[in-house]
């Protein structure tokens, strides 16, 4: 991919973001650099390696039970509001 102070204008018009010039050049070079170390990585053969898949990793097989339990009422949850109506928090009107 050829990226150059064009792509770079247009890419700073989608993004309403403003450069400078020397900016424009610097962020130009910065990303071409960034280019050439993508398109390194890409050409590494990884095809011999025997990785396993992602879902192996862990072992889920010991997890606790997802049990619902019941830990407060709606009276213990709200008890210690500053303010509060009909068993819910009040908060200040931010909209009018």
């Amino acid at each position: 991919m050829d990226f150059d102070i064009k792509e770079a204008q247009n890419l700073a018009k989608l993004s309403r973001l403003e450069f400078t010039d020397e900016e424009l050049k610097e962020y130009v070079k910065e990303f071409k650099a960034t280019l050439q170390q993508v398109s390194v990585i890409e050409s590494v053969d990884v095809s011999s390696l025997n990785a396993q898949q992602l879902d192996d990793i862990v072992d889920i097989t010991n997890l606790r039970k997802d049990e619902v339990v019941n830990t407060f009422t709606q009276q213990q949850v709200v008890q210690n509001a500053p303010d509060k109506k009909d068993g819910a928090f009040l908060v200040p009107i931010t909209v009018e």
